[in-house]
């Protein structure tokens, strides 16, 4: 490796930094700086824009995303500077929520045994009287037209069909 590589902070481990130095978000941008990176580098490494982390630390929540992809982003960073993550993620417990997750949360589960087929009868009597009517229509409309040999029908209606 050439001493450019080495001296690269993005290569470089750092000594774990205590968790009482992050008293707020904005000096996560401090830490950021005390380590030597860069948005840019932040983004390269997090796969987060730099506009997001810019706004993570300069606390405009309104510009950060909601639920677990906010927690994702604060977990990321936090492993990225070497930090705890439970103190940022409980500060911006109003803006992450309650996540929950896990395969025993999801909801194909939780309905695994109780599968129940709910059967509708009122339709299908519906259906089934207008295909009733549309057969007598088509029969009515071909005894009419003469396209039903009257050896084929019944006397009554073969008399009705003259």
């Amino acid at each position: 490796m050439s001493d450019v590589e080495l001296n690269n902070p993005l290569r470089a481990e750092s000594v774990p930094v205590q968790n009482e130095l992050i008293i707020s978000l904005g000096s996560l941008r401090s830490l950021r700086v005390s380590k030597g990176f860069s948005l840019q580098d932040v983004e390269v490494r997090l796969k987060y824009s730099a506009r997001m982390i810019e706004a993570l630390e300069s606390e405009r929540f309104d510009s950060l995303p909601r639920g677990l992809p906010l927690r994702s982003l604060v977990k990321s960073y936090a492993k990225l500077l070497v930090i705890d993550s439970k103190p940022l993620e409980s500060m911006l417990e109003p803006y992450i929520g309650r996540v929950e997750g896990g395969i025993a949360n999801h909801t194909s589960t939780r309905t695994l045994g109780s599968h129940e087929v709910e059967v509708v009868q009122g339709g299908s009597v519906v259906w089934l009287l207008l295909i009733v009517i549309l057969v007598l229509v088509a029969v009515g409309g071909a005894v009419w037209q003469g396209l039903v040999p009257s050896s084929w029908l019944p006397a009554w209606l073969g008399a009705w069909a003259r």
